[in-house]
């Protein structure tokens, strides 16, 4: 079980930063190309928090090669380098080294949030209501009901990705795999 001491040490802070309300400040994420990144795109975001001073970020990252996996993340570098709320769409299945959770629950599967207890352990639970097809625009709505996170009146902000590219949809699913080729 990895722990983050700095989450365990300023665990009120945490839990004030995860709890209450924040805001986005741009209607907008562009998730794009980053230089030395070929894996993941990116796309980055200031988070204004309701009753905090603290930097807040809030990244998109989708993989290049399968745009149906994607993460997002929220990080304040006064509390940890580590996002401090996490979803991820797709991936490993996460397990719960916590005695306290029951067995059965323990074993968590994707689409899940990633979130820290008070001993600064990492604990992931599942997204409520999910089906075969979680696209980045539900989830995302998701996401910020989850975190508390909104631009205003209850609107989320559009992700895009790729903006300046053709609108191709891309997945690591092969194309041709029900041709029969002679």
């Amino acid at each position: 079980m990895s722990i983050v001491p700095a989450i365990r040490s300023k665990y009120g802070f945490y839990r004030k930063l995860l709890r209450e309300h924040k805001y986005v400040l741009r209607d907008t994420v562009d998730v794009v190309k980053i230089p030395g990144n070929s894996t993941f795109l990116e796309g980055k975001t200031a988070v204004s928090h309701s009753d905090l001073d603290a930097e807040i970020t809030l990244t998109v990252r989708v993989k290049c090669n399968d745009h149906d996996f994607f993460r997002f993340e929220l990080r304040c570098l006064e509390l940890s380098e580590e996002p401090f709320f996490e979803f991820h769409s797709d991936g490993c299945t996460h397990r719960n080294a916590d005695e306290s959770i029951p067995l059965a629950r323990q074993r968590v599967t994707t689409p899940h949030f990633s979130q820290y207890n008070q001993q600064g352990a990492n604990v992931t639970y599942p997204v409520p209501e999910t089906t075969e097809d979680t696209d980045i625009t539900r989830s995302l709505a998701y996401f910020c009901q989850e975190a508390k996170l909104n631009l205003r009146d209850d609107e989320f902000p559009l992700i895009r990705v790729l903006p300046n590219a053709l609108p191709l949809h891309v997945t690591q699913k092969d194309p041709n795999s029900t041709v029969l080729f002679l």
